[in-house]
């Protein structure tokens, strides 16, 4: 069994969308990251992706998302293989033109440039410290762009 996932980065201008997760989740409750679920049974990935965006944050994805990286891993021996699918989306205007409607599962939003990302990742607060895959690896694969 193997679970598919899409990760969603949103730029807007040089500012990158996070999420935070809510308290009382039961995986990385409070953290910080960027958008994402897993993919459903006979969902594309592009459809998966407006699915998501519009669920967590409340946005008609128009724009192609661009293809960045993609990674795989286990929790344990007992739990099936997850692949991340990372993708970047960059939104016209300014970043407070989007209207942003939070999902229950999240509690908070903000928009940062990649050296608050950073200082945030240094702190602890981002998904995946120290992981390339994690947060802000997602995020400093758009550096290569």
């Amino acid at each position: 069994m193997q679970i598919t996932s899409v990760i969603v980065i949103l730029k807007c201008l040089d500012k990158f969308l996070l999420v935070q997760r809510s308290e009382d989740d039961d995986i990385f409750p409070g953290k910080w990251q960027n958008m994402g679920g897993k993919i459903e049974l006979g969902e594309t990935v592009e459809s998966a992706i407006k699915r998501e965006v519009n669920e967590e944050i409340g946005l008609d994805i128009k724009t192609h998302p661009i293809f960045l990286q993609s990674y795989s891993w286990k929790k344990d021996d007992d739990s099936p293989v997850r692949l991340g699918l990372i993708f970047l989306i960059s939104l016209d205007g300014k970043p407070d033109d989007h209207k942003i409607k939070l999902d229950k599962e999240l509690s908070n939003y903000v928009w940062v440039k990649l050296k608050e990302a950073e200082e945030m990742n240094k702190k602890d607060k981002l998904i995946g410290k120290d992981s390339p895959t994690g947060t802000f690896g997602q995020l400093s694969q758009v550096k290569v762009l």
